[in-house]
């Protein structure tokens, strides 16, 4: 099996804008429709189409690079509720770090997760992500990776 990272764009954005979490983690993160209609308004993130053997399985976005602190955010991760436990969410934050530093001159990423949700926090924690004891305007926990 293949897995790749595509930046969504007007070819892709339908067939990532049907994606979604699970029922019991919706409450954890906006859906995709609204996470794309940000990125593409905002204009400071990239939305990203996470997919395996060219179907998609996933959502990310990256973005608010800061060149002085030199940090950027991984701000939204999903994989489709039809896709989860199939490994996919070990094997996309890699590449989506990689896709970071290719284009990106960073020291540190960041991301935040709404507190109660222990498996995004044991995920980040697997790869390297630690908690900073800052929150968000949202009171979302913030953890970075320095690297």
């Amino acid at each position: 099996m293949s897995i790749d990272i595509k930046e969504v764009n007007k070819e892709n954005w339908r067939e990532i804008a049907v994606l979604e979490a699970a029922e019991n983690q919706k409450a954890f993160i906006e859906s995709v429709p609204f996470c794309l209609a940000e990125s593409f308004i905002e204009a400071l993130t990239t939305s990203l189409g996470l997919y395996a053997d060219n179907k998609p399985v996933g959502y990310a976005m990256v973005g608010f690079y800061v060149a002085e602190k030199k940090s950027i955010w991984f701000d939204r991760f999903m994989i489709d509720y039809r896709y989860q436990g199939q490994g996919y969410a070990n094997q996309f934050i890699p590449l989506i770090e990689a896709y970071i530093h290719a284009r990106y001159d960073v020291q540190v990423i960041r991301l935040s997760f709404v507190p109660g949700n222990h498996l995004a926090e044991q995920l980040y924690k697997k790869h390297g992500f630690v908690r900073t004891g800052e929150y968000d305007p949202e009171g979302e926990i913030i953890m970075e990776k320095r690297i």
